[in-house]
């Protein structure tokens, strides 16, 4: 079993990796950058290779990348959907650039892709909006190249929040020419919000989830309770077994057999 925490990146990204160490995990998520400003420019060989260096040494085998909170693909505003891509386009270029190292290094580790909220209808209508993702998704994909994917994560449909269920991103995906690059993150607690009913009827979400979007194209899964009810469409988040998903939720999301290897 695979499992991790979003930890810090404070003082170098390597710090990463000793903070997943102290707590004992084997799988991290991190962002490279500042959450909450664009990313523009290419992360430094230096910062990469001591990365990889920490690696070495530590326990950490699955690493999840998480854009920056600002991007939002589904923008017709020409300057604010460039800087969400290229927010995207550093951190896969980051991605690749890892993976090459650790292929070298002959490291057990493996860097799932960059996951990204997938944007919020703004100008466009809905159709649009839809398309301008799976649109600018296929810019990063063509600018980076490699094999590192792209994983839409699932939202909690809060106001006009996109990807609020499992068929959106489908439809997300399969507008996508560079699709076999393109998987999912799904969120407990955006998708209790959004409808989904981790509590009573857990077959029915997990059967939807393999129909819906593959269980092999899930790449990871944020375990989080939900302080919002369910359908509420609030991004709400409750400590672990003190929500409305609660302690039983959760051991039954953790032990379900379709996600005996997803972090």
């Amino acid at each position: 079993m695979y499992l991790g925490a979003h930890v810090s990146s404070a003082g170098g990204i390597e710090n990463s990796i000793k903070e997943g160490d102290k707590y004992g995990i084997n799988s991290i998520q991190i962002m490279p950058t500042a959450p909450m400003r664009w990313a523009t420019k290419s992360i430094e060989l230096e910062s990469i290779e001591k990365f990889v260096e920490t690696l070495k040494t530590s326990q950490v085998k699955k690493i999840l990348i998480h854009g920056i909170y600002l991007t939002n693909l589904a923008r017709s505003d020409k300057q604010l959907f460039h800087l969400g891509k290229m927010g995207l386009v550093v951190y896969l270029d980051f991605a690749n650039r890892v993976e090459e190292l650790i292929k070298k290094n002959s490291l057990d580790v493996e860097i799932l892709g960059v996951c990204f909220h997938p944007g919020s209808q703004k100008e466009l209508n809905y159709e649009d909006s839809l398309e301008r993702i799976s649109y600018g998704m296929d810019w990063v994909l063509n600018e980076v190249g490699g094999k590192s994917l792209l994983l839409i994560e699932s939202t909690a449909g809060t106001g006009n929040n996109l990807g609020r269920s499992f068929t959106e991103l489908s439809n997300i995906r399969e507008g996508c020419k560079g699709k076999d690059r393109v998987g999912y993150v799904i969120d407990t607690q955006h998708t209790y919000a959004g409808g989904y009913d981790w509590v009573n009827d857990i077959d029915s979400v997990v059967e939807e989830i393999g129909e819906t979007l593959g269980f092999d194209r899930v790449k990871s899964i944020h375990i989080n309770d939900s302080l919002a009810e369910l359908g509420s469409n609030k991004d709400r988040h409750a400590n672990l077994g003190k929500g409305k998903i609660g302690e039983e939720g959760v051991y039954n999301i953790l032990h379900r057999k379709e996600f005996k290897n997803t972090p």
